[in-house]
């Protein structure tokens, strides 16, 4: 093992021993901390009611003495940190975890140096999976609601919009790339729905298939400018993300469109408290997806093109088109997106779907597929979105706030991007 994932994983051990030791100082505390609440509740009450009586002209009635106390420094620190013990425990669990299961996994796989050189995605799809199953047991105990169905079911809600788009993600890192215009591309493709359906009339089926279609074809102009204008795909992408939200604001005047027809709407609608039909979406994206990319010549070429592009073009393989075809399910999927968002929100806003492409590459990333392209699976990007959707889930029933939130997202990808350059690194070394 070498020495630097020997340090992230004791410096993900150490954070994790304190945020629990902090949870556990907390947690100590917990009866001097309600008996303050208690007694600074009473003393607000107590000068509310003076307040009132003072501007009615009447005199204030003192049911009880209220009780005096005396908080100190190190009472101040507890109810600070209190306020944060679901949090903190259930990091500091995790990232023990992490930190312990890293070093013992190591150990043993450092008795099997024959199959060192190899990069395979397999032993981090198993990692990624450990992972999940650990995140939903500190759930559990964090909180009752989180393994009851009806969360459950609320989290397959929450993560089809995202999933869908990670999808066409995976197939655009995996080639090297990178699709920033996917927020600003559902969002123009939700508009043009309504548009169509309310303004022209035009019926929900033949709707549909019009925006998917036009969100391809954002794909694959992003594609062509990549391809035959040999612009970075961040650049390219960047670009096409301001174009789509201008457009989006320009078409409505920055207005929202409001009620969609029923039919329309039933997409996202729950069936015996189920949402059937978004699962099926889901299901249907994922296993085409997931055949695509690993039975097919074009998912092949993407794995090629984005392990050594040179390589690939010696080999026969048409860069150009292949990339172009990378971009265009890209977009396919933002107009499956659009389709899902739209229809639950029975609205299309301009704002809508903004940042999304940051929640798709971080569940892509996550899943194990490099950045640098070439390696992934689109069962790590299943894994990858579960995980981002069970972490939003639970923040929010732990009732932590967005700003938070988008911190341990943010950090999540770094992370994963460290785990990923140091992997290969390791393994570059030893061949």
């Amino acid at each position: 093992m070498k020495n630097r994932m020997r340090v992230i994983l004791i410096i993900c051990l150490v954070l994790g021993i304190a945020l629990t030791g902090l949870a556990i100082y907390a947690g100590s505390h917990a009866d001097r901390v309600a008996e303050i609440n208690e007694v600074l509740n009473a003393q607000r009450m107590a000068e509310a009611q003076a307040r009132a009586a003072e501007l009615l002209g009447k005199e204030v009635e003192v049911s009880q003495e209220i009780a005096e106390i005396e908080i100190t420094r190190e009472d101040e620190i507890a109810m600070a940190l209190y306020g944060q013990y679901s949090l903190f425990l259930v990091l500091g669990i995790d990232l023990m975890i992490i930190g312990l299961g890293g070093l013992i996994y190591n150990a043993v796989k450092k008795k099997r140096s024959a199959r060192a050189g190899k990069v395979s995605s397999s032993g981090s799809i198993w990692g990624i999976l450990l992972a999940l199953i650990v995140l939903c047991l500190d759930l559990a105990l964090a909180t009752n609601v989180f393994l009851t169905a009806s969360n459950f079911l609320n989290v397959l809600q929450q993560i089809s919009i995202n999933f869908v788009i990670a999808v066409g993600m995976t197939f655009v890192i995996i080639s090297g790339g990178i699709d920033l215009s996917v927020g600003s591309n559902i969002a123009l493709s939700g508009l043009l729905m309504a548009i169509l359906m309310k303004n022209f009339g035009v019926g929900v089926v033949p709707t549909i298939i019009i925006c998917i279609l036009f969100s391809g074809a954002i794909g694959l102009i992003n594609g062509l400018m990549i391809a035959y204008l040999d612009l970075p795909p961040f650049i390219a992408t960047l670009g096409m993300m301001s174009i789509a939200r201008g457009a989006a604001y320009t078409v409505t005047g920055g207005q929202p469109l409001y009620t969609m027809p029923a039919g329309f709407t039933a997409i996202s609608s729950r069936v015996g408290g189920v949402p059937l039909y978004g699962i099926l979406i889901m299901l249907a994206v994922f296993l085409l997806g997931w055949y695509a990319l690993k039975y097919t010549r074009a998912g092949r070429f993407t794995y090629a093109i984005g392990g050594n592009e040179n390589c690939a073009r010696l080999s026969g393989i048409n860069i150009a088109k292949s990339k172009c075809l990378v971009y265009t399910i890209s977009g396919l999927c933002c107009g499956v997106a659009a389709l899902l968002l739209t229809s639950r929100l029975d609205s299309a806003v301009p704002t809508n779907a903004d940042g999304q492409e940051m929640d798709a590459i971080a569940a892509v990333v996550i899943g194990g597929t490099s950045m640098k392209g070439g390696e992934g699976s689109m069962i790590g990007t299943l894994i990858g979105i579960l995980i981002i959707g069970v972490i939003s889930n639970g923040l929010n029933l732990l009732g932590v706030a967005q700003g938070p939130q988008k911190m341990v997202k943010g950090l999540i990808i770094v992370v994963a991007v460290i785990i990923d350059v140091v992997r290969r690194k390791a393994s570059e070394s030893v061949k």
